[in-house]
C-alpha cells in the first residue's frame, strides 16, 4: 500500500465513524425530542441538501488551491456541527439545534468529493479501482466500530451525551492530526492556473452535469447512477426504521447489526470488488452490483424471519460494495487530471441531491405502506438497469 494513501484512508474512516455512531440512536433521539418518522427523514435530508451546493464549490476550489486546505476546512465544519449537536441537549429547542447542526456540517461537507480527488491524484489508472476499494474498506471498518460504540455508549448512565461527546472528541483529534500530517496531493503543475470562480456559476449544477455528459461514457453512467442513488438513499433512510418495526430491535441490537454490515462492506470492497473488476472489468462489475442491489430490494418484502434476513442483507451489501468503487474508478478514468476535483464534486452533488430528497420521500412512503417501500425501490432500479442495457450504453462505454 502506498504511504500516501494512509491520510485519506484515515480521513474516510473517521468520517464514517462520525456518521455511523449515530445510526442506532438517532431515531430514538428524535422520538424522545418529540419528533416522528417525517422529522427523522427531514434530519437525514438537511446535511446532503446543503452539501449539494457545497460539494462542487469545494471540489473546484481544491483543483486550484490544492486538496489539503479544503479538507482541513471541511473537518473544521464537522467539528463545529458536533458542538451545535451537543448544545441541543441543553436547549428548549433540541430539534431546531439538530437541524442547524446538520446544516453546518453540510455547508462544509466536501470531504467526500475532495477525498476522492485526493485519491485520484496519487494513483495510476491501474490502481484506481483497488484504491477506491480500500477506501470502501475503511467505510466498512467505520461501520463495524461506529454503531457498536453508539449503541453501547448510549446505554451508559450519560445517555445521549456520551456518544455526542465522543464524536466531538474524535473530530477535534482528527483535525489536529490532519493539520500535522496530511500532505498536499495536487502538484502545482496539475492545478488550474486561473480560478474562474463565480458563485452563481458554481451553484449551477445542471450546466456542469451537461458539460460532462458530452462524454458518452459519463452520460450513460450518470443515467444509471441517478436511479441507484435514489434507491440507495431511500434504503438508507428507512432501513433502521424497518429493523425496529419488523424485528423490534433496540439501539444495542442495531449497533451489533451494523458491526456485521461493516464486516460485509470491508470484505466485499477490499477483496471481492477489486478481484472481480480485475477479472471482468469495472463496468461489468458495476452492473452486477446494480443487479444484486435490485434483487435484494425486491426480496426484502417477503423476508419471513430475522435468520433468513441475513443472507439477503449480504446480497444487498454485495450490490453496494461492487457498485461504489467501480463507479468512482470509471468516473475518474474519464476525465483529465485537472478535472478530478470538479467531476467528483459533480458526482457528490448528485449523491447529495438524492440524499436530500430521498429520505423525505422514503419515510413518507414508508409511513404509508411500510416494507413495501422496498418493492418500489427495487422496481425503480430494475427498470433503470433494463433501460441502460436496452440503450446498449454498456457497449458504448469503456
Amino acid at each position: 500500500m502506498k504511504k500516501q494513501l494512509i491520510p485519506v484512508l484515515f480521513l474516510t474512516f473517521v468520517n464514517t465513524l462520525n456518521f455511523s455512531i449515530m445510526i442506532p440512536i438517532l431515531p430514538f433521539i428524535v422520538k424522545e425530542y418529540g419528533g416522528g418518522t417525517i422529522m427523522y427523514g427531514l434530519l437525514l435530508s438537511m446535511y446532503p441538501f446543503f452539501q449539494f451546493f457545497a460539494a462542487p464549490i469545494l471540489g473546484s476550489l481544491s483543483d486550484h488551491y490544492g486538496r489539503r486546505p479544503i479538507l482541513l476546512l471541511s473537518q473544521a465544519g464537522t467539528m463545529l456541527s458536533w458542538v451545535i449537536f451537543l448544545g441541543s441537549i441543553f436547549t428548549p429547542w433540541p430539534l431546531l439545534l439538530l437541524i442547524i447542526a446538520r446544516i453546518a456540517d453540510g455547508i462544509t461537507g466536501g470531504n467526500n468529493s475532495v477525498a476522492n480527488a485526493y485519491l485520484s491524484d496519487i494513483t495510476t489508472r491501474e490502481e484506481k479501482t483497488k484504491a477506491f476499494g480500500m477506501l470502501g474498506g475503511m467505510v466498512g471498518i467505520g461501520m463495524v466500530i461506529g454503531p457498536a460504540i453508539g449503541g453501547l455508549t448510549m446505554s451508559s448512565s450519560f445517555g445521549y451525551l456520551a456518544p455526542i461527546l465522543l464524536t466531538l472528541a474524535i473530530s477535534v483529534v482528527t483535525l489536529i492530526i490532519m493539520y500535522q500530517y496530511l500532505p498536499e496531493s495536487l502538484e502545482e503543475r496539475n492545478r488550474k492556473k486561473v480560478l474562474n470562480f463565480k458563485l452563481s456559476e458554481e451553484l449551477q449544477f445542471l450546466p456542469k452535469l451537461k458539460k460532462y455528459s458530452k462524454n458518452r461514457q459519463i452520460k450513460y453512467l450518470f443515467y444509471l447512477r441517478t436511479a441507484f442513488l435514489f434507491v440507495f438513499s431511500s434504503f438508507s433512510a428507512i432501513f433502521v426504521l424497518f429493523m425496529i418495526d419488523e424485528f423490534k430491535l433496540t439501539s444495542q441490537h442495531i449497533g451489533l447489526l451494523f458491526m456485521l454490515i461493516g464486516l460485509f462492506i470491508f470484505f466485499n470492497q477490499v477483496f471481492v470488488a477489486g478481484w472481480l473488476a480485475k477479472k471482468i472489468g469495472d463496468l461489468k462489475t458495476f452492473l452486477i452490483g446494480q443487479s444484486a442491489l435490485a434483487v435484494s430490494q425486491l426480496l426484502y418484502v417477503i423476508v419471513p424471519s430475522l435468520g433468513l434476513f441475513f443472507p439477503l442483507l449480504y446480497l444487498n451489501n454485495v450490490g453496494l460494495s461492487l457498485s461504489m468503487p467501480t463507479f468512482k474508478a470509471l468516473l475518474s478514468k474519464s476525465v483529465k487530471e485537472d478535472e478530478q476535483g470538479e467531476i467528483m464534486g459533480v458526482d457528490e452533488s448528485m449523491f447529495a441531491a438524492s440524499s436530500a430528497l430521498s429520505p423525505i420521500l422514503a419515510t413518507a412512503v414508508y409511513a404509508s405502506i411500510g416494507k413495501y417501500t422496498f418493492l418500489v425501490q427495487g422496481v425503480i432500479l430494475a427498470v433503470a438497469i433494463g433501460l441502460f442495457l436496452y440503450k446498449k450504453g454498456w457497449k458504448k462505454t469503456v
